[in-house]
């Protein structure tokens, strides 16, 4: 072994494993066409697509190949264009941006990478302490760098920390204690999301959820020692007893399907990962598994995000590492077509008016516009300007945007966009001019990550996945009564944040006011009866809600490592679900979030849920899966769509089954179901 110090063996010994970092790799054969990198006092990480393994050390530290010990002055390169030894392991765009650092840190070890490639990128880290990076296209992909000075026999935190978003890194003052609350969670935070292991398995029923982490001592704030950091983060977060799968008593109307995006199958092995999850949730079979769908012939490539036509009969599937995106027959799970269409397709909504399809490129600046034919398949827009269906979110000569997840206005005018690069929203009108045209493109928080628009299109939310906020902008229509602020400002126009750690002492971590915590906010919906924002926080494990009348935090429930995706479907009988999923766990949370409909939540509870492993009784697949069973949740979508807009679209097989106020969720003429 390589490493320096008593630590470096430390630290090997606990992960159990011959060597720690970049520079300890043994050398492959000789015949390899790229012989290993071998510069001098350099760790190097390979970034790929692969779960779990994004930023890849090639060597493991307490479950995770992601995370380098390394003396000051240490140079180190995280490699695009090939790997460490052989080829380049990405197929998609990334960037490599720093998220915490050092209080005492300079401006020269941080990486700022402005626009999404796959270039190799280095930095030299000299002042000791953790140093996290990430993807701001795909924030999940984590690499970490300690920075420890031999001479102590601690693993070295720092004394004060950053976090993009919530510190000033031009101030060291802002920084945070490295032994607060605050810290303990993003460290916690970065074993799990990089350790597969550390990921919750609703399949191991009675058993404590214990993640592992670095069985070693830790100096942090003022000279203090944790002996043992492995007991401690298990002492402070972790514990709780993994329950058997519980059904809810009430039914839902249709399927859900799911996008559980890091299980691995044969055909596509580790290196481009995902499968779509599909279940039942009515009937006889309510809450059972239908089938997986992995498209091996296609390689699909982490399947993201879906939205239905307007008939159900086609399933629109992105894959977020990738550059396609995929229609697929709802009833057979078959491909009808595949479409390529640009760097890091996000998210995908229908277009209310046209049912044209709209697709974000989160790896660029624009939003693809495809048509749909009667057969099902999908074709990009010829008649935009350039022929390849571009609708560009940026403004001339502005920083690339890379927007994520959009939504569409109820009655196919308007499009919002959240542009994770560029830090605003985008704000477009399809009826301006002879294309459509940008109103306004509005400052909102660090890395916003999502949007969705309330069911008249009155207000936009916007999650702000760093800085931990919800940003309400105007929408396109009228408010009333009026918005003052919409009426001077316009359309785009920021009312104000939602601080969804308003409740929280970093310090202390102590929660006070209503209760209610989320950090690292990501998908956001309106119910599709505009009462409430419900919210999908990865940091804090949560879901949070909104009151959309005050647009108030009022309450958040316990959900799972990597909270992410929420969509709202049918409830039976009346009212809504919400579908929640997590990245780094198995299940599918129903959430009642009104059980009694009376637009409190005060009783909101979690329904129930569905093991999304379907390894006990396996459904009907494309492709067997090998790894990561049912992990990766992050898309959801409920099967009929009910949001206003598209509810009225529904042929009559779907609208039978739903009630007069779900057939008009905002209160206008009901529709008759078609004949």
């Amino acid at each position: 072994m390589k490493k320096y110090g008593i630590l470096g063996a430390a630290i090997c010994l606990a992960a159990g494993v011959a060597g720690c970092s970049g520079d300890d790799a043994a050398a492959p054969p000789a015949a390899n066409p790229f012989p290993p990198l071998n510069a001098a006092n350099t760790t190097y990480f390979d970034v790929t697509d692969e779960s779990g393994r994004w930023f890849d050390t090639r060597a493991q530290i307490a479950g995770t190949n992601s995370l380098a010990v390394v003396k000051p002055g240490q140079h180190i390169r995280f490699l695009q264009t090939r790997s460490f030894n052989g080829p380049s392991r990405v197929e998609s765009f990334h960037t490599v941006t720093s998220l915490i650092f050092p209080g005492a840190s300079t401006a020269s070890e941080r990486i700022d990478q402005d626009v999404a490639n796959n270039d190799d990128h280095e930095v030299t880290l000299n002042t000791p302490g953790l140093y996290v990076f990430v993807c701001k296209v795909h924030p999940y992909m984590l690499g970490g760098v300690i920075v420890d000075d031999p001479a102590n026999p601690e693993l070295e935190m720092g004394e004060t920390l950053h976090l993009v978003g919530v510190t000033d890194p031009a101030n060291a003052a802002t920084a945070f204690p490295s032994n607060s609350n605050l810290a303990l969670r993003l460290l916690r935070a970065f074993f799990v999301v990089t350790s597969p292991s550390n990921w919750k398995d609703y399949t191991k029923v009675g058993v404590p959820f214990k993640p592992t982490y670095p069985a070693v001592p830790v100096r942090l704030t003022g000279g203090a020692v944790v002996p043992d950091l492995n007991a401690a983060l298990q002492a402070t977060f972790d514990g709780d007893v993994i329950p058997a799968q519980k059904n809810p008593t009430i039914k839902g109307v249709g399927e859900v399907w799911v996008d559980t995006q890091f299980e691995e199958t044969v055909s596509k092995g580790a290196a481009k990962p995902s499968t779509i999850t599909v279940i039942d949730v009515a009937g006889a079979n309510a809450w059972k598994m239908k089938r997986k769908i992995a498209l091996p012939a296609q390689q699909m490539n982490n399947g993201h995000n879906m939205w239905s036509s307007h008939d159900q009969k086609q399933i629109y599937n992105t894959e977020w590492h990738g550059k396609s995106i995929y229609s697929i027959d709802s009833t057979t799970g078959s491909l009808i077509n595949e479409v390529v269409i640009g760097e890091d397709p996000a998210h995908v909504m229908t277009r209310v008016d046209t049912e044209q399809v709209h697709v974000t490129l989160n790896g660029e600046d624009s939003v693809v516009e495809l048509n749909k034919a009667p057969s099902g398949a999908i074709s990009i827009n010829p008649t935009r300007p350039g022929g390849l269906g571009r609708i560009l979110m940026e403004t001339v000569n502005g920083k690339q945007a890379q927007p994520h997840a959009h939504w569409m206005g109820h009655d196919g005018a308007t499009m919002a966009t959240p542009n994770s690069n560029s830090n605003d929203s985008t704000f477009f009108n399809f009826l301006l001019g002879a294309f459509g045209q940008v109103v306004k493109k509005e400052a909102t928080g660090v890395l916003p990550i999502a949007a969705a628009m309330d069911p008249r299109s009155t207000k936009t939310y916007v999650s702000n996945y760093l800085s931990h906020t919800i940003s309400v902008l105007c929408g396109g229509a009228a408010a009333n009564p009026p918005i003052p602020t919409c009426v001077t400002g316009g359309p785009g126009t920021k009312i104000k944040d939602i601080a969804l750690l308003q409740n929280y002492n970093p310090v202390t971590g102590v929660v006070g006011g209503n209760g209610a915590i989320g950090g690292l906010p990501i998908q956001t919906p309106v119910s599709p009866d505009g009462k409430f924002v419900i919210t999908g926080n990865t940091l804090t494990g949560t879901i949070t809600i909104i009151d959309t009348a005050t647009d108030t935090l009022v309450k958040s429930l316990t959900c799972d490592p990597g909270c992410h995706g929420v969509n709202f479907g049918a409830k039976e009988g009346g009212g809504y679900y919400a579908y929640v999923t997590s990245k780094f766990s198995n299940r599918l949370i129903v959430l009642d979030y009104d059980p009694n409909n009376d637009g409190n939540v005060a009783d909101a509870v979690i329904a129930g849920w569905v093991v999304l492993d379907d390894s006990a009784a396996p459904a009907p697949t494309d492709d067997t899966i090998t790894g990561n069973k049912g992990m990766g949740g992050q898309g959801v979508l409920p099967v009929p769509n009910v949001y206003n807009g598209w509810v009225q679209k529904l042929p009559k097989s779907f609208c039978d089954q739903l009630t007069p106020a779900q057939r008009n969720p905002i209160g206008a003429v009901v529709p008759v179901c078609p004949s």
